[in-house]
């Protein structure tokens, strides 16, 4: 996949990001709610392996396989986020992922990420609705959801098991269904 927006790319991972997701997954805001992207890959040759896996499943149309896209400047190429799509598996519900560098949010670049990738979710399948699943603790996720037309649809605490990656113990779960 290939989508040039107003500000930013699109694109599968390539080798070249490995520095960049490694160092960008390590930032505070971003290690907070989702520890695991740095946890399990302590080292940077520790990314190259699933930085392949990223590239293996970037040529299907199938939202329901794991898979992710480096959002990058459209001007240097340089993965400065990531957005993805696949199986929340708890759910069984299709869950679109984001996160930005610190260094490139509050400019809208994100929020472009999320509606063209929902969009090109729209176009190749036929599913009725994405969801997000968020912490509540994090705020600024919480109101970027919105901002790109995910309804909140409920408040969830999960009874006798902790989400991964949460900080408090329940989340927003929100959904965006095909116009």
């Amino acid at each position: 996949m290939y989508i040039k927006t107003e500000n930013i790319v699109i694109r599968a991972f390539a080798k070249k990001d490995i520095k960049n997701l490694y160092t960008i997954v390590r930032e505070t805001a971003i290690y907070r709610f989702m520890p695991d992207w740095a946890d399990e890959f302590p080292t940077l040759q520790d990314y190259e392996p699933l930085i392949d896996w990223f590239i293996k499943q970037q040529d299907t149309i199938d939202i329901s396989i794991g898979r992710r896209y480096a959002v990058a400047s459209p001007d240097t190429d340089d993965m400065i986020g990531m957005v993805g799509i696949g199986l929340e598996e708890t759910l069984n519900e299709i869950e679109v992922a984001y996160f930005m560098s610190e260094n490139n949010r509050k400019k809208g670049y994100m929020k472009e990420a999320i509606i063209a990738l929902v969009e090109w979710c729209f176009q190749v399948s036929d599913i009725k609705y994405l969801i997000l699943t968020i912490d509540c603790a994090n705020t600024p996720s919480n109101k970027l959801a919105e901002k790109c037309g995910f309804h909140l649809f409920e408040k969830r605490m999960p009874i006798g098991h902790k989400q991964p990656n949460m900080e408090s113990d329940s989340y927003y779960y929100y959904r965006k269904y095909r116009i």
